[in-house]
């Protein structure tokens, strides 16, 4: 691990772990922001690549986001949701195989991502701005979502603030509050900061964590689904996204090799498959086996 970057992180651990004993509410407080707060990539530099489109901001809970968009404004939609820490332009590969299928397409910041404004982001606010955008573009048909945008696309669509009537997810998580633990571990955070960290986020937001899990979203989870997953991702387990699409009904699981979680975006065979299965040109893949129960991190 290069000296620059371990001995900053080493430094933050050991004063989170000071504090989490010697002011438990303040370390869980710290967590919580901690949690809450995205990497800042791309931003202005990654917007230049998508200088091709239609760019606009909306308001959302008093933050402007980051759009654009391509294609005929008569045309149905299809949105691109990036993951955590990342930004629309990633997303870019998939636009030129859904405008030759005849859709127009969408991409945007997510809120504290980008060149959106916002400090703290999670989950059910990257669900939120789906569904407030989805609404003022209006005829979206279909979502592409990666990593955590999937899991917001697929939050969304249980809880009806969307109907969409394809979804492909690349590279989504199955299992956040693992994903927590795994969190805490990294900063050295005893458990018990982790829960109240827990706590907090649930207060934020008004949901309980198990209510956001796959498995409690899947049951009511009505759209045509594509679950593309690399086996070599290090981020997010292939298992996770086997899981998922095994949990939803009827789902696809396509599988690739040596992309891992970020290289999977710009792959020729990955973008096609996505826009070939919103358009109904192929079903991709066979439906999802199941999967047995597996360590998810």
């Amino acid at each position: 691990m290069p000296q620059a970057f371990s001995l900053p992180r080493i430094s933050t651990n050991v004063r989170f772990a000071a504090s989490a004993l010697l002011f438990p509410e303040l370390a869980g407080a710290w967590a919580e922001r901690l949690f809450l707060s995205p990497p800042r990539n791309g931003g202005a530099a990654a917007a230049l690549d998508l200088i091709d489109a239609r760019s606009s901001l909306f308001e959302h809970k008093g933050r402007q986001i980051a759009t654009w968009s391509w294609g005929s404004r008569e045309a149905p939609a299809v949105i691109l949701a990036h993951g955590w820490g990342g930004y629309a332009a990633q997303m870019r590969a998939f636009v030129f195989p859904l405008l030759s299928a005849g859709y127009r397409v969408i991409a945007y910041d997510q809120p504290a991502h980008g060149v959106s404004e916002g400090k703290l982001t999670g989950l059910p606010d990257f669900a939120d701005v789906l569904a407030d955008l989805a609404w003022q573009h209006g005829d979206v048909r279909a979502f592409i979502g990666h990593s955590l945008g999937g899991a917001a696309g697929a939050l969304a669509l249980a809880t009806g603030r969307v109907r969409f009537e394809k979804v492909v997810l690349v590279s989504p998580p199955a299992d956040l509050v693992g994903y927590s633990r795994r969190f805490a571990r990294w900063h050295w955070m005893p458990e018990a900061v982790r829960r109240a960290m827990q706590s907090s986020i649930e207060e934020r937001y008004g949901v309980l964590w198990e209510n956001l899990e796959i498995a409690r979203l899947a049951p009511r989870l009505r759209a045509d689904a594509l679950v593309i997953h690399d086996r070599d991702d290090r981020m997010v387990p292939w298992t996770q996204g086997a899981q998922v699409a095994h949990l939803w009904r009827g789902a696809r699981l396509m599988s690739t090799d040596g992309l891992g979680h970020g290289r999977i975006l710009a792959d020729d065979a990955v973008t096609r498959a996505a826009a070939d299965f919103v358009s109904g040109r192929s079903a991709v893949a066979n439906m999802a086996a199941h999967v047995p129960p597996a360590p998810l991190y």
